[in-house]
């Protein structure tokens, strides 16, 4: 048998209340762009010019990585809008561990879609289906933040579901 004293309990009540308060801060994962911008080839991004390209597979890869960088921060951006306009706890918590699963299959699936691909041709792959994935989360969120403009708020019931607030 396990016996707790208060200090104990006082202890792990802190450090719960600790995890749960930042987990919104983890729900947003940002260690993929993290990640893509350290790369020794973005050093050379500020000589690039991504609207007037020369055409190289090293430039094309650096404007897929700034662009991917651009729209993952503006859908954690949207994120945090959608997670700070809910009231459901429950429902912030689904929502966070929900975009945390989503942040690993874009992952996942840009491997697979790059394998076999090597060098330059690799990257180009792999950020092109980042962005594209990051592109389509991004406009889902939108459409979700638009429901909220016209009334429309998530609650937990048994499911989630959608319903119209007058």
């Amino acid at each position: 048998m396990v016996r707790f004293f208060a200090s104990d309990m006082k202890t792990f009540h802190s450090t719960i209340f600790i995890f749960f308060t930042f987990l919104g801060v983890f729900a947003q994962d940002t260690s993929d762009a993290e990640r893509l911008g350290r790369l020794d080839y973005m050093k050379l991004a500020g000589t690039i010019d991504c609207d007037n390209q020369s055409g190289t597979n090293l430039d094309y890869r650096i404007c897929l990585n700034l662009k991917f960088q651009k729209l993952d921060s503006l859908m954690n951006k949207k994120f945090k809008i959608l997670l700070d306009r809910i009231d459901s706890d429950s429902i912030k918590n689904l929502l966070k561990e929900y975009q945390l699963t989503w942040v690993k299959n874009r992952r996942l699936q840009s491997q697979i879609m790059s394998k076999g691909y090597k060098g330059h041709m690799f990257g180009i792959t792999y950020l092109k289906c980042m962005v594209e994935s990051t592109r389509s989360r991004d406009k889902e969120l939108e459409q979700i933040l638009g429901l909220y403009k016209h009334g429309i708020k998530l609650i937990h019931d048994s499911e989630l579901a959608w319903y119209k607030v007058d």
